[in-house]
């Protein structure tokens, strides 16, 4: 009798070429569409599953996706942070929601078109980067919970974008393969953010002026309104001395902004929150490395990390990490391994 796997299947490329992998590796498919924010239903995927010979669900789970995902958005904004929606959905939404529908329909694995691997080691199971350094979406999979890990396969870990696009084509879906991805935020839906909250918070989250302060407390602007700012930002900030200034802190209760230099903005120690490890005992490595972001200005060399209380770790850095924000996802790797990660809380310069 042949395995069952249940496969998200969003209607890009990617996805339907995970689909595509598995049944010739002999599984028995299950496309489940996950319908989050205003879907259209993705017509084309009726086609495709038709193709493919595979059973097609939808599965709504817009409610769970707007409390998970974009309320924490607004709120997270609203109190001077910075959320990852990405993060946010993989970790609490899109991940639980497959394995939900594979527990009802009794089927054991589950799959999705991320470009990752997930591999054992030392009795447990970890997100490990793909084989594309550029497409790697480990970062975004650190609050992911091993209990999942275990039932789940992520085939395109072995491949580039461009093998996965190639394989597309030569299966007779050129236009699946290079139509238009999606960028950025789902339902922003290429809005921008700040009149995304000011709508979807009934105009609560309205800009209000405030002082812009140095950090020996000295009003030296104005600013426009906290959701047109976020830390490390130049542009509308005040010039000293020719020397331009950078957003180092948000404050909501008081309304203001604190400005710096820009070496004003490195930090050596972090401290994060809402952890999650898939193995406490590699906080022991030698070798621990950080990221603050998917891709893009990381902080270099190695970390020593310690726990300071449930879920809370501080983490020390070999190299200062510049202009991080409180709410920002942090991952904690050893090579190619994710150790799990947490969210921004503080940092000390």
């Amino acid at each position: 009798m042949r395995q069952s796997v249940v496969v998200g299947l969003s209607g890009g490329v990617d996805s339907f070429v995970t689909a595509l992998l598995l049944k010739q590796q002999g599984y028995e498919v299950i496309g489940v569409h996950l319908q989050l924010w205003d879907d259209k239903g993705k017509p084309q995927l009726d086609s495709l599953c038709r193709d493919l010979g595979i059973e097609l669900l939808r599965y709504d789970g817009q409610e769970l996706f707007r409390r998970q995902v974009v309320d924490v958005f607004v709120q997270e904004y609203s109190e001077g942070r910075t959320p990852n929606p990405c993060a946010l959905c993989n970790n609490t939404v899109k991940w639980s929601l497959l394995l939900q529908v594979a527990d009802e329909m009794r089927v054991e694995k589950v799959a999705t078109g991320h470009y990752v691997k997930i591999l054992p080691l030392a009795g447990h199971w970890y997100v490990c980067k793909g084989e594309d350094a550029v497409k790697d979406q480990s970062y975004f999979l650190w609050g992911v919970k091993e209990k999942l890990l275990m039932r789940a396969l992520t085939p395109l870990g072995d491949f580039t974008k461009v093998q996965v696009k190639k394989m597309a084509q030569d299966y007779g879906y050129a236009d699946l393969a290079y139509q238009k991805e999606s960028m950025g935020i789902c339902f922003l839906e290429g809005r921008d953010y700040r009149d995304f909250i000011f709508h979807y918070s009934g105009r609560i989250c309205k800009p209000v002026p405030g002082d812009i302060r140095d950090t020996d407390g000295h009003v030296i602007g104005q600013h426009t309104g906290l959701l047109n700012y976020t830390v490390g930002q130049k542009r509308g900030m005040p010039v000293i001395g020719n020397e331009p200034l950078y957003v180092k802190e948000i404050c909501t209760g008081q309304n203001l902004i604190v400005a710096d230099r820009k070496n004003g903005l490195f930090q050596h120690v972090l401290e994060i929150e809402q952890v999650n490890l898939i193995d406490r005992t590699d906080l022991e490595l030698e070798n621990i490395e950080v990221k603050v972001r998917g891709l893009g200005l990381n902080p270099a060399g190695n970390a020593n990390v310690r726990e300071i209380g449930e879920s809370r770790l501080q983490i020390y850095l070999e190299n200062p990490a510049w202009a991080l924000a409180p709410g920002q996802p942090v991952a904690l790797y050893c090579g190619n391994r994710l150790l799990g990660g947490g969210i921004l809380s503080s940092g000390r310069i």
